[in-house]
Parts: structure tokens; C-alpha cells; sequence
């Protein structure tokens, strides 16, 4: 008897407990609100609360307050009248629609099972349940292909979405470029057993002209997988399973594939293989957290991917899997970099030329977590390379033959900050690093490395850490050190650090400032 008795007053604190906490929240939210002042119609607003003769809403980002409610218990979206600083009407819209939201552009939203719905605004109010309490985010923060999401339709257009359930972050949809193109001309589609088009059986290992499958079965767009979950797409392999969709130029190719077997195929792409283990699993942490960070992205929204396969996110699937990067993606899986609770953008390059740099060079602000550290990368070649230019092997379609080259600033690194191209009585000046490299790329003929090795027909120069000195007839020497941007992690930096016995953690917290090596589980709220 006296468990029983101990067992109700158990829930009945419980019970008390949460009402208490409920009416601190609400109370809470009252007093975040905003009485309303102006007559109007809130279009597309989301009731957070309408009991105790008040009315407690959100619209356009702000959460407002006003007086009256409905006569039944209601949260969700719809069109408020008030008048008089008192709701007028409320127009609940309940006709909604559930999917994953594929892609978006050009006015239509592709919901899977669903098809392209029209929206009625490209800046659709996106209500998210998710936390502790409702917020209004844009549709910029949701991820393609990841949420299955509720769409809210006003005359069988869109008009607002509400996210009930937390993304799922197991995959990313990578956008596989044709040299740096969107589309394909042709794509013949293979693998080692029978092909699933829109996950049926096509009876066959291999489309030899998928532009054409799509035309005899009159559609835009098909999934193709295999049984083994490997497709070839022009005789290139990649694990995961592929969208093709038709455009006008030509074919566009979607690679849906896991986060940890997509960080299996960036890190030898990205990283020399034979490099000591513990600068594999940094890298392998770095590349992990570059992915998540960017599956907001969307820059490729209209394809329904969140990235693409070149050097503009991470090289992938340029390189075979080997057992060394292997073991690293496996002995760090799910680990990623935070500062502060949330992911930061981890920014690597291969080769510093002393000192790593920070966002000086990109004319950006640069983020708390990325500092200038020393970084002797003398195990590179690229620590200390000539450049020889010739003027005289490009003609800018714009300005002509170039005529003289000078350095106007310069960070305490040695990185150019401006660099200002002569073209008789015409000038250009350059002002960001990637600019700066693919401008003097163009009259690059050869660049000799620190262990005396040549290479050629190099589009960028190596970095842009140098300094100039003038030849005759248009020649000109750039005396320069390290490779890629300089910001954030060095390649051969962290290989120099773990061979002399840091570990990965260790080698991560050195090249970034503040932060900590977590587990994905413990950020993707913050996705």
C-alpha cells in the first residue's frame, strides 16, 4: 500500500511539474511577444498559442501577441485579421502535403512522391517544431533530400512549409561535374548486376544512353541504383545511387551516397594516402565536418544536390579508397570540429609557406576559430617552388596583351593581397586569392618545385605567396612558397605534426582556434 501511495505522489508531482513548466513557458513566450499595432492581414502566420483571451503568433519572423483566440485548440498556419489591435478572422489552412523536399526553383518545389508543386513565393515561411518552442527559418536552412517535411497549400501552390521532425543527415547528394560543367552531353549508365530505375528491376546491368531511356519512357527525371549499391556513370564507378535529370543542355548527374562512404572517397582524393595515420584521421575529421557544414548549400538547390564533386566544396571520387585512409574514416567515424556548440567550416589546404593565413586574403572577416600559426611544411615540394611567366601566351579577350605585372600589398605572410595587371593603357587589379592564382595562371609556363621537379601546363599558379621580379621581353619570375589557399589546416603541416607524435585531435586544435572534436549527434541541432 504505501508503494502505491508513494507511486501516485510520484506522478502527481510530475504532473505538477509540467504544468508549472508549461505555464512558465507561456508566460515566457508572452513576454517575447509583441502586442500587434497594425490592422492588417498576417498572411501565412503560425498560431504558437490561443488560449487565456489571447492570440500568440508568428509571422514574418516575429513573434507577436494579440487579443482574442479561436474556440478550439489550434497551432498551425493560417491567414490572421486583426482590427482594432483584436483578431478579426482567422483563416486556417489545412490542406498540406508530406514528403522530402527534393529540389526548388524557378517557382516549383519537387516533394518525392509528389511531384513539382508550384510555390506561391520564393521566400516561402518555414515554421520549424523541432525545438522548444516553434521559430520561423527560411527555406535556405532546410537540406535537400534529407526532410521529410509538411507543405502547407493555399489554392494547390505552396505557401508554407513546417518541419516536424529533425533532418536526416545520413546522406549527402553530390552534384558530379563534366569538367567543370553542370550536364552531360551523353550518359551510359552500368554495374555488376541488374540497374533499378525508380527502384524497379530494368531487366538489364547497363543503359547505354540514359537521355534517351528517359525520352521512350517520357521522363524528366529517373533514380538509378544497383544491388550492390555501386553505379558507373561513363564507365567511372561511385557507391550510392544516382538522379539523372533531363535539361535542355543536357544531362544532370546526382550522386546520393552516405556521409561516412563519401568521406571514404574524399580523404585519398584529398590527402596522400601513405601519410601518417594520425594526419589521415584529422583530415578524414576535417572532411567529415566540411560536409555536414555545408548541406545547407544552395548553390545547386534547382538539381536537388548540396554539393559537387571539384575542388569548389572536396575533390570526390577521384581517387580509389585505400586501406590507410580507409582505417581513418573508420577510427574517427561520426567525429567532427565544434566551436561553441556548433560546426565550423573547416577551411585545409596542401602546402603553407610558413605561416597558415587567415581570411585576409578571401577580403572576408575571418571566424573566431581561424588563426595565423606557424606551419614549416618543408616536407612538400611545393614549400618553395619558381614560377617563370611569359606574357606574351595569353591575350585577354577584354584587355589585350599584358603588358607588366606589379604587387600592391601584401599580408605579413607574404600572401598578395592586389595585384594589378598592365595591358598598355589598361589596367586590372585583383583583389582575391583564387583571382589572383588563375590570372597569372594564364601566363604560366612552368613551375620548378623544392626538390628540383618541373611541372607544366599548371591553369593556377601554386599559391599566391610570392613575390615578382621583371625578366626582359614580357618574362617575369614569381618566387613563391606553399600550395592552395593558406587558411585553416595544413596537409603536410599535420603529416610534419604526427610523425613528430602529435596525435589527431591534437594536430585539429593546433591548426584551429577553440575548438573541440565531438560527435555529429551532439551538433545536428544545430543543422
Amino acid at each position: 500500500m504505501v508503494w502505491i501511495m508513494l507511486a501516485i505522489t510520484v506522478v502527481c508531482v510530475v504532473i505538477v511539474f509540467a504544468i508549472v513548466m508549461a505555464q512558465k513557458e507561456k508566460g515566457a513566450l508572452v513576454k517575447q511577444a509583441r502586442a500587434v499595432t497594425k490592422d492588417m492581414v498576417y498572411e501565412n502566420a503560425y498560431i504558437v498559442s490561443n488560449d487565456d483571451g489571447r492570440l500568440i503568433f508568428i509571422c514574418d519572423g516575429e513573434l507577436y501577441r494579440a487579443k482574442g483566440t479561436m474556440e478550439e485548440s489550434f497551432t498551425g498556419v493560417c491567414d490572421i485579421e486583426i482590427s482594432g489591435s483584436k483578431v478579426k478572422k482567422i483563416q486556417i489552412k489545412p490542406d498540406d502535403i508530406s514528403g522530402v523536399m527534393l529540389s526548388y526553383g524557378n517557382g516549383t518545389m519537387q516533394i518525392a512522391g509528389q511531384g513539382d508543386i508550384p510555390m506561391q513565393s520564393d521566400k516561402l515561411p518555414v515554421y520549424d517544431e523541432t525545438g522548444a518552442a516553434p521559430k520561423e527559418i527560411a527555406v535556405s536552412d532546410l537540406i535537400i533530400g534529407s526532410e521529410t517535411l509538411s507543405y502547407i497549400l493555399d489554392s494547390g501552390r505552396i505557401c508554407a512549409i513546417v518541419r516536424r521532425q529533425a533532418p536526416d543527415l545520413t546522406y549527402i547528394r553530390v552534384l558530379i561535374k563534366n569538367d567543370g560543367k553542370d550536364v552531360f552531353p551523353t550518359i551510359a549508365a552500368a554495374a555488376a548486376a541488374n540497374l533499378y530505375v525508380d527502384d524497379a528491376d530494368c531487366g538489364s546491368n547497363a543503359i547505354d544512353d540514359v537521355g534517351a531511356y528517359m525520352a521512350n519512357a517520357q521522363k524528366g527525371k529517373i533514380k538509378v541504383s544497383s544491388a550492390d549499391n555501386y553505379v558507373s556513370i561513363n564507365g567511372k564507378s561511385y557507391p550510392g545511387s544516382f538522379e539523372f535529370i533531363g535539361t535542355d543542355a543536357g544531362i544532370v548527374a546526382v550522386n546520393t551516397v552516405d556521409v561516412e562512404t563519401y568521406v571514404r572517397y574524399v580523404l585519398p582524393s584529398e590527402m596522400p594516402s601513405t601519410f601518417d595515420a594520425e594526419a589521415l584521421k584529422a583530415q578524414a575529421v576535417c572532411a567529415r565536418t566540411f560536409v555536414y557544414s555545408q548541406m545547407k548549400n544552395t548553390q545547386y538547390a534547382l538539381y536537388g544536390a548540396n554539393i559537387d564533386n571539384t575542388t569548389a566544396f572536396q575533390v570526390y571520387n577521384a581517387s580509389e579508397t585505400k586501406q590507410s585512409t580507409d582505417e581513418a574514416v573508420k577510427a574517427t567515424a561520426g567525429q567532427v570540429v565544434s566551436c561553441g556548440g556548433s560546426l565550423i567550416t573547416c577551411y585545409y589546404f596542401s602546402t603553407s609557406a610558413g605561416k597558415t593565413e587567415d581570411m585576409e586574403v578571401w577580403s572576408s572577416s575571418t571566424p573566431d576559430f581561424i588563426h595565423k600559426v606557424e606551419s614549416v611544411d618543408d616536407n612538400s615540394p611545393y614549400y618553395r617552388w619558381t614560377s617563370e611567366l611569359d606574357l606574351s601566351a595569353y591575350n585577354d579577350p577584354q584587355y589585350g596583351t599584358a603588358t607588366g605585372i606589379s604587387v600592391d600589398k601584401t599580408s605579413d605572410a607574404g600572401y598578395v593581397l592586389s595585384l594589378t595587371i598592365n595591358y598598355g593603357n589598361k589596367s586590372q587589379t585583383f583583389t582575391a586569392e583564387n583571382d589572383i592564382r588563375k590570372a597569372l595562371g594564364h601566363y604560366q609556363k612552368k613551375v620548378t618545385l623544392n626538390d628540383g621537379s618541373v611541372r607544366e601546363n599548371m591553369s593556377m599558379i601554386p599559391s599566391a605567396c610570392f613575390s615578382v621580379s621583371a625578366g626582359a621581353n614580357g618574362h617575369y619570375t614569381l618566387s613563391g612558397g606553399g600550395f592552395g589557399h593558406g587558411i585553416g589546416f595544413s596537409q603536410y603541416g599535420a603529416d610534419k605534426l604526427a610523425k613528430a607524435g602529435s596525435g589527431y585531435k591534437d594536430i585539429i586544435g593546433y591548426y584551429y582556434k577553440d575548438v573541440t572534436v565531438v560527435d555529429i549527434s551532439s551538433v545536428r541541432s544545430e543543422q
